[in-house]
C-alpha cells in the first residue's frame, strides 16, 4: 500500500513503536536459519524501523528492505548510521516493486502481510516476491492464526499490550483494541500508548488503522496459484507444528526451479 506523509497510520506513533520492539527478538533465530538455508541477498516486505534486517545484516547477510512508511523507514537509516552492514532502506510497495535481482529469500514478518486490504492484494503479494525469488529461493510470512476463539476473545475489547521504556525512558502502556468484521475478514484496530508526565498528567498518543487477517487456505491456494512449490506451516517462530488453536501461522514456502 501506498501512503502519503498524512495518511501514513505511523507517522505518530513510529518512535513508540521502536522503542517497543527493538528488544523483541522471538522471531530472528528462525530468520538466521531461513537466511542460512536460502543464500542470499534477503529482501524484508514491510520492514518497518530496521529491526529484523539489521539483525541480518549483523550476521552476515546481505539485505534489502522496503515499506511504505517513510516514518518509520527515517528511524531504520538512523539505525544504520554509523554502521557499516550490508542492509539498504527504501520506500516501496510490497504487491508491487521492481525487480532489480534474484533474491534467496523473501520476508514477510509479524503480521505485515495483513495490512493488505483484499485477497487481490495478498495474491498481488505472493506473485510479486516469487517474480523476485531464484529458483529454491524461500518465502517466510508470519500471521496470526485467526481462529475463531481468539477473534472472539478480541472483538471489541481494550487489551493491554505491553509496558515498556519508551523515548526518553519514560514508562509508556500500550493498549489495543479491535473491532472484527467476520464476513470482510477485517480488524479496525486503534492502538492507545499511554504515559504520565512529571506534573502527573496522563499524555496519550493514538492511532487506528484496518487490518485484514488472512485464513490457512486463503495463504496457501495463494501460494502455490502464485507458483510456490512445498509450502511449510508451523504453529509459531519456533517452528512447533501448526494447530488450529495456535497463536501464529508460520508459511516458509518455496520456488521451484524454472
Amino acid at each position: 500500500m501506498h501512503h502519503d506523509a498524512t495518511d501514513d497510520p505511523y507517522a505518530q506513533i513510529a518512535d513508540l513503536y521502536e522503542a517497543e520492539h527493538r528488544d523483541w527478538t522471538d522471531d530472528l533465530s528462525l530468520y538466521r536459519a531461513l537466511a542460512a538455508r536460502a543464500g542470499d541477498p534477503v529482501l524484508e516486505l514491510g520492514c518497518g524501523s530496521g529491526r529484523v534486517a539489521i539483525a541480518l545484516a549483523e550476521s552476515g547477510h546481505e539485505v534489502q528492505g522496503i515499506d511504505t512508511s517513510e516514518a518509520m523507514l527515517s528511524i531504520a537509516r538512523d539505525n544504520l548510521a554509523q554502521r557499516n552492514l550490508p542492509v539498504t532502506f527504501a520506500l516501496g510497495d510490497m504487491r508491487r516493486f521492481e525487480r532489480q535481482r534474484d533474491f534467496g529469500l523473501v520476508i514477510c514478518a509479524l503480521d505485515t502481510l495483513l495490512h493488505l486490504p483484499s485477497a487481490n492484494d495478498v495474491r498481488e503479494t505472493l506473485a510479486a516476491a516469487h517474480a523476485v525469488l531464484r529458483a529454491g529461493g524461500l518465502l517466510a510470512i508470519d500471521i496470526v492464526c485467526p481462529s475463531p476463539d481468539l477473534l472472539a476473545m478480541r472483538d471489541g475489547v481494550v487489551r493491554r499490550q505491553s509496558t515498556f521504556a519508551g523515548p526518553g525512558g519514560t514508562e509508556v502502556t500500550h493498549f489495543v483494541s479491535w473491532d472484527i468484521d467476520p464476513e470482510a475478514q477485517t480488524i479496525d484496530t486503534t492502538h492507545f500508548y499511554d504515559w504520565m508526565t512529571d506534573a502527573g498528567f496522563v499524555r496519550r498518543r493514538t492511532t487506528s488503522f484496518r487490518l485484514r487477517y488472512v485464513e490457512r487456505s486463503e495463504a496457501e491456494d495463494g501460494l502455490r496459484a502464485a507458483g510456490f512449490g512445498d509450502v511449510e506451516l508451523y504453529g509459531n517462530a519456533q517452528l512447533d507444528p501448526f494447530e488450529p488453536d495456535s497463536d501464529r501461522m508460520i508459511l516458509v514456502a518455496t520456488r521451484t526451479g524454472d
